[in-house]
């Protein structure tokens, strides 16, 4: 494939025009520009948090009339580009082996770059980039999280960095609490990568810590070099801010509910858990369900609570629980599910970023009782617009009180939808990535341009060291 005419609409600039912000895309940013993104994934296909978040920008900015033209790491989980779409996909080759063990190596010995960029610093993917970047005369890049962070600082365009949430407090509460996951570097596909994860689980904390210093003095350096950075959660964007000395927007998903408020009629079901059991923590949630809160239930004269649970699942895992819970499976036509239920019950989680399942339970209605961790930056205000429960025994009295008509569900379940619809609404986000394309531009009339530089994170290595 010849990189320099995947896109067929492009005007040809020749190589070089990268270095420069055209006078007339800064003076009328409201115009049609051609914009490039270098993602982690593929944000079609399967839905996931990132993906919506992915999703959303392309989204945005083709209404906006924008041409995008998305690179993307790993498998296509979507189908070929759809016409009507405004996007060109075009798939990212990984580093080679031999590329992972010398960046693994290097960033390990030196500790000047994190894992997380170093398992996405691929060569091929550089020079296709930069031919790209080259020969179709964009705009602007917009990155995707720090782990491709250096496509854009080396692209010599006006650069959106959009980190998603804060990599380095995610790793750090990790560490602290001795958690330990399997998804350490996020949807890196490799088989030697992944098995590395399964056989390092034991020092998991170790890296976690280590990983969550570099990654904080990396997101500073992104925050510092990038033309805009954005994050989903407000209270993240300032923390970053106050780090960095740079502005930092926030700038969360889109959430399309329905257009008018559900049916309270429809509610013939109680409570839902929404995550499918192939997430360990969502598997540990539920065992602690059905181990504290029912037995605790039951203490309180309420032996009939089922709680549904709407994600995949093996018969295996279904079979792990009693039969108060109840696996539905993975359902297409969530809004509709979800309208069937009165409370939606969130478990303990990783603080920080925005919480999907919240935002789409909301906009349908359905009360939100989450733990007080899946709440932190949410910007909801407990008692008001959201339920929060801090253990099992809180959990099942509030459940209890639920049943028992002791507390007005409605006014929160309204108030909450009120809050989604204000926030998260595609109209919203399109509007906010209107004025981020804006702020980009005008701060990049104000930096100068790098037209050539080093290899991925050597160039934000000098911004952090």
């Amino acid at each position: 494939m010849n990189v320099a005419n995947v896109d067929k609409t492009a005007p040809w600039r020749g190589p070089g025009a990268a270095g420069e912000v055209p006078l007339a895309v800064a003076q009328d940013p409201g115009r049609s520009l051609r914009i490039l993104m270098v993602c982690t994934r593929d944000p079609r296909g399967r839905m996931s948090g990132r993906k919506m978040v992915l999703r959303t920008v392309v989204d945005s900015l083709t209404a906006l009339g924008h041409k995008v033209t998305l690179c993307h790491f790993g498998s296509s989980s979507g189908p070929g580009p759809d016409p009507n779409d405004g996007a060109v996909y075009l798939r990212l080759p990984l580093p080679t082996a031999l590329e992972l063990l010398v960046n693994g190596v290097l960033a390990l010995a030196l500790g000047r770059r994190a894992i997380n960029e170093a398992l996405y610093d691929s060569s091929r993917a550089h020079r296709i980039v930069a031919d790209l970047v080259a020969w179709n005369g964009y705009d602007l890049v917009i990155t995707d999280m720090v782990r491709t962070a250096g496509y854009g600082a080396r692209s010599g365009l006006p650069w959106i960095a959009d980190l998603d949430d804060l990599l380095s407090e995610r790793y750090g509460y990790l560490a602290g609490a001795g958690k330990r996951t399997d998804n350490l570097f996020g949807y890196h596909s490799a088989p030697l990568i992944r098995r590395l994860v399964q056989v390092a689980r034991q020092v998991q904390p170790l890296i976690l810590r280590r990983e969550s210093r570099i990654l904080a003095r990396r997101e500073a350096a992104v925050a510092r070099l990038a033309d805009l950075t954005t994050l989903v959660s407000e209270a993240e964007a300032a923390a970053l801010a106050a780090r960095s000395g740079r502005p930092v927007t926030d700038t969360p998903m889109a959430v399309a509910g329905p257009a008018r408020a559900p049916d309270e009629r429809r509610r013939a079901r109680e409570a839902v858990f929404l995550g499918g059991l192939d997430y360990g923590p969502n598997l540990v949630a539920l065992r602690q369900f059905d181990g504290q809160v029912i037995p605790a239930l039951r203490a309180r004269g309420i032996g009939d609570f089922t709680l549904d649970v709407i994600g995949t699942a093996t018969a295996q895992q279904a079979a792990a629980l009693s039969g108060a819970i109840r696996v539905r499976g993975y359902i297409d036509d969530l809004d509709t599910a979800l309208q069937g239920y009165e409370t939606l019950v969130v478990p303990a989680v990783t603080p920080g970023g925005v919480k999907t399942k919240i935002i789409v339970a909301a906009l349908n209605g359905t009360l939100v009782l989450a733990h007080a961790s899946a709440l932190e930056g949410m910007g909801l205000t407990p008692g008001t617009n959201v339920l929060a429960w801090e253990g099992a025994e809180d959990l099942a009295r509030i459940l209890a009180a639920l049943r028992e008509g002791r507390i007005d569900r409605a006014p929160i379940a309204r108030a909450a939808r009120n809050w989604a619809l204000a926030r998260y609404a595609p109209e919203v986000l399109r509007e906010r990535w209107r004025r981020n394309v804006a702020a980009c531009l005008a701060s990049a009339q104000t930096k100068p341009r790098l037209r050539k530089g080093p290899m991925l994170t050597r160039a934000l290595s000098k911004e952090s060291a």
